[in-house]
């Protein structure tokens, strides 16, 4: 359950939790949307946004005339950091690093120097290797990457702002990781490819396209956690 935030999303964390803890394993029944209500105290067209966002992010199915039933889970429940409130707040954060990562691109590609490189490159090539054997690992090499991007603006803004939402990203990324159906070697070559294409822009000084590799490496982060998108 969630600290804070709406009941539509602390309905939501708790029948996700459910799912990632295994109350309700993989192909079986979701309680009906009556019995949910009364569980969660909320009125049916709260559960019914609740089922829809699952659907969507293809986490359950619904059957006609006979219910919702549980597609995939995750090998270990989500627990939100201390100061993360909910989903909500994460998918929230996607809609702010879109537009504060795309812009720290540009400007990395336009002031990068060979340290800039050099960090980015390290961090990438971490990250990368931590993928190949796990699906969860290379969390802090990937946060990294993005790191150095920030820094390679050499604007201290960028960087603080970057900073500040470090817990959001951490969960983000593991959360997308836990929840994913992708098997691990697709995975893994569409996060290095999307990584590398915005590190050859800012390291070839192509700003605007720095910008745009990145607007759409972060778009489809999300949409791999909030729409179930495997690529």
């Amino acid at each position: 359950m969630t600290k804070t935030g709406t009941l539509t999303d602390m309905v939501y964390d708790a029948i996700l939790g459910g799912v990632v803890d295994g109350e309700f394993p993989v192909g079986s029944r979701l309680p009906s949307e009556s019995a949910l209500c009364e569980d969660h105290g909320a009125s049916r067209p709260i559960i019914r946004e609740v089922l829809a966002r699952l659907r969507a992010q293809g986490i359950i199915e619904s059957r006609k005339g006979s219910g919702s039933y549980v597609l995939r889970r995750a090998g270990a429940p989500v627990q939100m950091p201390d100061d993360v409130a909910s989903m909500a707040e994460i998918e929230t954060c996607y809609d702010f690093r879109i537009a504060l990562e795309g812009e720290c691109a540009f400007f990395a590609a336009l002031n990068r120097t060979e340290d800039d490189i050099e960090a980015m490159r390290s961090a990438f090539g971490g990250f990368s290797d931590a993928l190949k054997e796990n699906k969860r690992g290379g969390i802090s090499d990937d946060f990294g990457f993005h790191l150095a991007i920030a820094k390679a603006t050499h604007n201290i803004f960028f960087v603080n702002a970057f900073e500040a939402i470090k817990s959001r990203i951490y969960m983000a990324i593991d959360i997308s990781r836990q929840l994913t159906p992708t098997p691990l070697g697709v995975r893994r070559q569409t996060l290095v490819s999307e990584h590398r294409s915005v590190m050859e822009a800012i390291i070839a000084g192509e700003s605007a396209k720095a910008r745009r590799a990145m607007r759409h490496h972060i778009t489809k982060s999300r949409n791999r956690v909030f729409k179930g998108e495997s690529h």
